[in-house]
């Protein structure tokens, strides 16, 4: 970058892999060195540029991580990346390489070497069934730094929730943290129906490390600013 090659670039371009003991969220704190070092070496017009996260997965080997890690650590990118602000986050890979579920480089697809759906396929689907024409608010700040609530909105002024945790798992409560809810309907990250009931306008969620999604009515049927 001190070479003065980001006049001639229009994204900074990164494969953001880390130890599998990390959660996909600690990617920021390497979005955030590189977002200062743009900063610090990009010409007037350019230090707004862009960062992509071009390719990121996670193998499903043997002594990689379980099938079902892998559907939660994918959702999660998608989402955590969303967060963070970076607009292209692509998928490392498609298809597995091969059936040797022993080596590392050929577990890492959504489906198996024959096309079969791994969990992780059908957690990013539901994740993309369920957002489809919503766009992310904002995240509701919880005492845990760990736990993740995302509010999203579309254009008919519905909103939805989409909630996880990098700890283990636990229960919450949503109560002064947005307007007071009064009516729910949920699903878990493998699309089974979840009984959530508001009372008194609060909410309580059992986080776990899949992501769920919450559409919402709130009091009144507009959120504040």
């Amino acid at each position: 970058m001190a070479s003065g090659v980001l006049e001639y670039l229009d994204a900074m371009s990164v494969p953001p892999y880390r130890n599998y003991a990390k959660s996909p969220e600690t990617a920021i704190e390497d979005y955030n060195k590189l977002r200062t070092l743009i900063d610090r070496y990009a010409p007037a017009g350019k230090k707004g540029m862009p960062i992509i996260s071009s390719e990121w997965g996670y193998s499903s080997a043997t002594k990689g991580v379980s099938q079902e890690v892998q559907a939660a650590s994918g959702v999660r990118m998608q989402l955590s990346n969303l967060l963070y602000g970076i607009p292209v986050s692509i998928w490392y890979d498609w298809k597995n390489d091969g059936d040797d579920p022993a080596d590392h480089e050929s577990n890492f697809g959504t489906v198996t070497s024959n096309l079969e759906p791994k969990p992780v396929y059908a957690a990013i689907q539901l994740m993309n069934k369920q957002l489809k024409g919503f766009t992310l608010v904002r995240r509701i700040e919880l005492k845990n730094g760990n736990d993740f609530v995302l509010l999203f909105k579309n254009k008919e002024n519905k909103y939805k929730i989409s909630a996880w945790t990098a700890d283990s798992a636990h229960s919450v409560l949503l109560d002064n943290n947005m307007p007071k809810i009064k009516r729910v309907a949920a699903i878990d990250g493998n699309g089974n129906v979840l009984k959530l009931r508001a009372e008194r306008g609060r909410l309580s969620l059992d986080l776990k490390a899949l992501p769920q999604y919450i559409s919402i009515g709130l009091f009144p049927d507009k959120f504040g600013k």
